[in-house]
């Protein structure tokens, strides 16, 4: 059997609020063991019982939140949102049941079978419970139990299932966390109150009688002690009491659990307190991971503690003295376990250590290609592939591959940003080059990136026009391309044709055409990205080489808005 020492500074420094009359405990002060036992139980006999149809207005005292619904441990989800709510209302009362959320009735959470529905246990209030009806036949007349394997779950996680632990098997009903302590001290109130009153009770696997079997008593005794005494549990032994006048003692003394089943020391001595550095996690490398500390706790009352965390050498904690820290997870080559301590004092005692392990596992993501944006360029232009966008999720430097078109030389197709001279064409010609990158494990998927070549003079028509002349260029306003058509008429003498470009001030910032050319319809782009927004002035010129005949001069507005 579970043993355990708890002192009595439990009633000296509690924290939270119960109603105990003066002098109601005096008959069991300085007892412990069965005299302790034999004393409460008659300090909480003879209790006035009431009507089996009166418990459900009983309720209404006993199990209401605070917004005014049924409170039910079966369905609850503290600090979150129950499933289904209930009303105290004869409409949400059992009833028939199809499922959960149909309606609540009257839990026995000591089986009314156990006690062959004798009184007055069948209405004592301490151990009836408002439950959903559904889940409260699920549990059906199962012991308590901590589920190994299970075979049915609430919608608040409450389970039933085989139990192997606790040198017990067989079918259990486990509720949340949240709510142990308060069966565990129901189970610890009947087996006190009921204590040399259990003629004709049922002996099963986890009660002889009134009497709890050595294991229950194992698993119990650790419920009390992981799930402590909360207002809820004051304010209904406070209600009940107004009901049916009498107490549940390990409620309004917790101490008396250990004195009762394990051991009690009857002195005033402090106990350390506990430190819960809370479950293991496993993370990526990379990650803000948190630390809880807060359900470490002080057996002696909810004070506040503090807290010492530790931890492996090269792991920064963002602070060593709250409950709740946090970290973030180092770059590693393979799965590592980092241990983490706590202690925590009562200003007087240090707890025993605690320790949480975080697994940290390598995550390699395969890295990102960018071949970067795409480009027009003129012919026999020096063209910049740029790869430099690519990236690594883990920041590793990464190795190049580029892809080239055929006939077209890269020097350098592993350089973030190669280069090639671009061909001649006779026509607008778009080239295709595709990038992958590496960061030694893993290839991204391939990028690519598109390079358009104009010709440098695109002869679109064999018309022969009848003089020249140059169009308005398209589009204008233009960013940072624009389309120049114009002609060049049939002629007896050759002509140096000239198409230039001028700024505001009348300085020439191009020369896009100065040579002789033969006579068609002819267009050419104008790729102004290295020139400032503003206005610029497109001049066409004509000159006869022979110096007789007559030339041509023509000028367009254009307007580079970027």
């Amino acid at each position: 059997m579970f043993k355990i020492k708890l002192f009595s500074a439990f009633i000296i420094t509690t924290l939270l609020t119960a109603d105990i009359p003066p002098g109601y405990y005096d008959d069991a002060e300085g007892l412990d063991g069965e005299p302790l036992r034999l004393a409460l139980h008659n300090i909480i006999d003879d209790h006035i019982p009431k009507s089996y149809s009166s418990l459900y207005g009983h309720f209404q005292s006993t199990d209401a939140k605070s917004d005014g619904t049924v409170w039910d441990m079966y369905s609850d989800i503290p600090d979150g949102t129950p499933p289904y709510i209930y009303h105290f209302t004869s409409a949400d009362q059992c009833g028939n049941y199809g499922g959960e959320g149909d309606c609540f009735n009257r839990e026995h959470s000591w089986p009314k079978s156990w006690f062959n529905e004798g009184m007055p246990m069948n209405t004592d209030l301490f151990h009836i419970y408002p439950t959903d009806g559904y889940v409260n036949g699920m549990r059906s007349n199962h012991p308590y139990g901590e589920v190994a394997s299970t075979t049915w779950t609430s919608q608040n996680g409450s389970q039933r299932g085989n139990m192997n632990s606790y040198n017990h098997n067989g079918t259990v009903f486990e509720p949340i966390d949240e709510y142990k302590g308060d069966f565990a001290r129901t189970y610890f109130y009947m087996s006190t109150r009921y204590y040399t009153e259990d003629s004709g009770w049922d002996d099963n696997d986890m009660v002889n009688g009134s009497n709890l079997n050595d294991w229950a008593v194992d698993m119990l005794m650790d419920w009390h002690l992981q799930d402590s005494v909360s207002q809820k549990e004051l304010d209904r032994n406070d209600a009940v009491y107004a009901i049916q006048e009498n107490r549940n003692p390990f409620i309004d003394h917790p101490e008396w659990v250990g004195c009762v089943w394990g051991e009690c020391d009857s002195g005033t001595g402090n106990l350390p307190p506990i430190a819960n550095a809370g479950p293991d996690q496993i993370v990526a490398e990379n990650q803000l991971v948190t630390l809880d500390g807060s359900e470490s706790y002080d057996e002696e009352a909810p004070i506040d503690l503090s807290y010492i965390w530790t931890a492996p050498t090269g792991i920064l904690l963002n602070d060593t003295t709250s409950p709740a820290t946090s970290f973030t997870t180092p770059i590693v080559d393979d799965s590592v376990d980092f241990i983490f301590g706590l202690i925590v004092s009562d200003g007087e005692l240090d707890s025993d250590p605690d320790s949480v392990t975080i697994t940290v596992f390598h995550t390699n993501i395969s890295p990102v290609a960018y071949a970067g944006p795409d480009q027009t360029v003129m012919e026999n232009e020096l063209v910049i592939l740029d790869g430099t966008g690519s990236f690594d999720f883990e920041n590793v430097n990464l190795s190049y591959s580029w892809t080239a078109p055929v006939n077209i030389e890269l020097d350098d197709p592993t350089r973030s940003m190669p280069t090639f001279i671009s061909p001649e064409v006779s026509d607008s010609t778009s080239l295709l080059f595709t990038l992958i990158v590496s960061d030694g494990e893993l290839e991204s998927d391939p990028d690519s990136v598109t390079v358009t070549i104009l010709n440098s003079l695109g002869f679109i028509s064999n018309i022969f026009p009848a003089e020249f002349g140059l169009r308005q260029p398209f589009p204008n306003p233009f960013n940072p391309i624009t389309t120049i058509q114009f002609n060049v008429p049939v002629m007896d003498t050759r002509h140096v044709v000239s198409l230039r470009v001028f700024d505001i001030a009348g300085s020439i910032v191009e020369t896009l055409v100065n040579g002789t050319m033969e006579s068609g319809q002819y267009e050419i782009q104008w790729d102004a990205s290295q020139h400032a927004s503003g206005i610029y002035f497109l001049k066409m010129e004509s000159v006869p080489l022979t110096g007789q005949g007559r030339g041509y001069i023509k000028k367009q507005k254009m307007v580079l808005m970027k």
